[in-house]
């Protein structure tokens, strides 16, 4: 007797109402009590699809054409209503504003207990107990549209945690996290799944954070599974490179380095160390940084003018949330700026300052050395282009087309010119193939990059990016990373607000670091992750690579290291050194 899966599915197509094309075809799979699980693949792969089936979202909701059969728990998902599945399967989606419906934190907890019928006292324990597991007991009286991202995307899991699932599916849950809160949701996610032998699985592009905590890596590609097996040989398999699927950085880095230092290839820093120490010289503890420090600041910087500046900037939210405290910022013309910091720090409050969509209540915001308080939203954009976190904050046409020309049409540009402007901002972007879809039916991945096409088509002179990383496999972030050394060098300014602290590290921008409404310092980024102290502060990780040289350095390697290029040079050339 086989002992059948808590999830088992059987010859599962579907495809989506008005598409030709099946989002999903031939899906085998089974799944045990208890696994955790990563989903991932290329973004529009059929992960999301894939999810929806499980608690029959698909077919019920989105109808469409399924076949084949979904098992959950025992029970086929044709038969069983939503309501029914919802407490067997939790499903959290990838962004948290679908999900919340109450006014407040408890209420929203509570919301879901109501619908099951528990007694106040019940409720109230499932409550205390969800909250302090997601960390988010101060927050419970918080009216929810005050709360940041990250919080949010707490609440959700606070929520579906409160029912007691078997079995918990996540689209990308960490997506709007800080590093730290990423982590931390990883640990909650390994106490339930170790603790109470929940089945979790969990889609998500950010595999450097997610493949040390699972036991399975399933690979989908174009609505089939590609590969399916334990994190090590999936991640080491070329054909997972070609995927365009994030390597995990100390994973790429070793398979660069000799194959026969490693067996198997390591995964974490601590793996890679262990691995590695024996061959390299005995601890002779750190060596200096040659360069002094102020002599980093002279590489050219000061021949810029400043664009935007922001003197004594102070801002709360009806209810006195207070936002930003007093920020004093500059950034010169051409320069390139991350903003980082932990969830709920007011980096969004901040660039929403940059073209007026927010008036400070006290203190200024100039443009080229004038004070925008008196200009337009309007005049401003034309000049500074903001793409928003969400992209159905900004996503409103039929089409994707016109999506993208209606602000040239706005600023009263000729035919011709908006055709090859839309034209040229689709290839860029490599979403031409859905000039004439409408964007609500493409992925979140995808909707995020008809948002930066529309502002980018009509060729604003400051980029400002709100997470744009978010939702974006391993091959758009490159594609979204060359672009923006691109965009540098035509002398566009832009400023990304992110929490992705390896696309920082590749891409080494000048870094504000925010806490509290305020900056708590800025730097290189090589400056920036070495300050341990401000970072931890901000909530922000260090990079994998700066880690491993955190131990490193003690070999007479240098310690400011954040690319896996520069990781590979320095370790490669100490190797040999070492073995001659």
């Amino acid at each position: 007797y086989m002992a059948v899966g808590i999830i088992e599915i059987k010859d599962l197509c579907y495809t989506y109402p008005q598409s030709d094309k099946p989002a999903l075809k031939n899906i085998n799979l089974t799944i045990n009590k208890g696994e955790f699980i990563l989903l991932t693949g290329p973004s529009g792969c059929g992960k999301t699809t894939f999810c929806r089936a499980l608690n029959g979202l698909i077919p019920k909701f989105y109808n469409g054409e399924m076949t084949g059969q979904v098992i959950v728990d025992g029970l086929n998902t044709a038969d069983h209503s939503t309501i029914e599945l919802a407490q067997h399967v939790g499903l959290i989606f990838q962004n948290p504003d679908n999900q919340i419906f109450a006014l407040t934190v408890e209420k929203d907890i509570a919301f879901g207990l109501e619908n099951l019928g528990k007694s106040k006292a019940e409720m109230f324990r499932e409550i205390d107990w969800a909250a302090s597991v997601t960390g988010i007991q101060d927050l419970r009286h918080r009216a929810t549209h005050e709360l940041s991202g990250g919080q949010k995307q707490r609440l959700t899991i606070a929520s579906i945690l409160a029912m007691h699932p078997s079995i918990i599916v996540m689209d990308e849950p960490t997506s709007f996290l800080d590093p730290v809160g990423a982590e931390h949701i990883f640990e909650v996610l390994e106490q339930l799944n170790k603790d109470l032998d929940i089945t979790i699985i969990i889609i998500e592009h950010r595999i450097d954070i997610a493949a040390k905590y699972v036991d399975r890596i399933i690979v989908f590609d174009g609505g089939m599974i590609r590969s399916d097996g334990l994190p090590v040989d999936i991640l080491s398999d070329e054909d997972t490179r070609l995927l365009g699927v994030g390597i995990p950085r100390i994973l790429s880095l070793s398979k660069r380095l000799d194959r026969n230092l490693f067996n198997p290839l390591p995964l974490t820093c601590d793996q890679f160390y262990q691995d590695i120490i024996s061959r390299l010289p005995e601890k002779t503890g750190k060596l200096r940084s040659k360069v002094p420090l102020d002599m980093q600041g002279l590489s050219g910087e000061y021949h810029h003018q400043p664009l935007i500046q922001t003197q004594g900037l102070f801002f709360n939210y009806p209810g006195n949330v207070q936002a930003l405290n007093g920020v004093d910022l500059t950034i010169n013309s051409g320069d390139y700026v991350a903003i980082m910091g932990e969830n709920g720090a007011g980096k969004t409050t901040l660039v929403k300052h940059f073209n007026g969509l927010l008036r400070p209540k006290a203190g200024k915001v100039l443009f080229e050395a004038e004070d925008i308080s008196n200009k337009s939203v309007a005049q401003l954009a034309r000049r500074i282009g903001l793409v928003f976190q969400n992209p159905d904050d900004q996503l409103f046409e039929e089409s994707v087309e016109k999506e993208i020309s209606f602000a040239l049409h706005n600023f009263g540009m000729k035919e011709p010119l908006i055709e090859k402007r839309v034209t040229w901002a689709l290839n860029l972007l490599d979403i031409s193939q859905y000039r004439e879809k409408s964007p609500f039916t493409l992925s979140g991945g995808e909707r995020k990059r008809v948002a930066l096409a529309s502002v980018l088509a009509w060729d604003p002179d400051v980029l400002v990016l709100d997470e744009p990383t978010i939702g974006q496999d391993y091959g758009q972030k490159e594609r979204l990373r060359h672009f923006l050394v691109q965009l540098r060098t035509q002398g566009k300014t832009v400023v990304i607000v992110t929490h992705d602290v390896e696309f920082v590290a590749e891409s080494q921008p000048h870094i504000v670091l925010m806490a509290g409404g305020k900056i708590v310092a800025e730097g290189t980024t090589k400056q920036i992750m070495m300050d341990t102290a401000s970072l931890k502060t901000c909530s922000v990780a260090q990079p994998e690579i700066t880690r491993l040289f955190s131990k490193l350095c003690e070999h007479g390697l240098p310690e400011d290291v954040v690319d896996v290029d520069e990781a590979y040079d320095l370790l490669s050339r100490k190797l040999r050194e070492v073995s001659v």
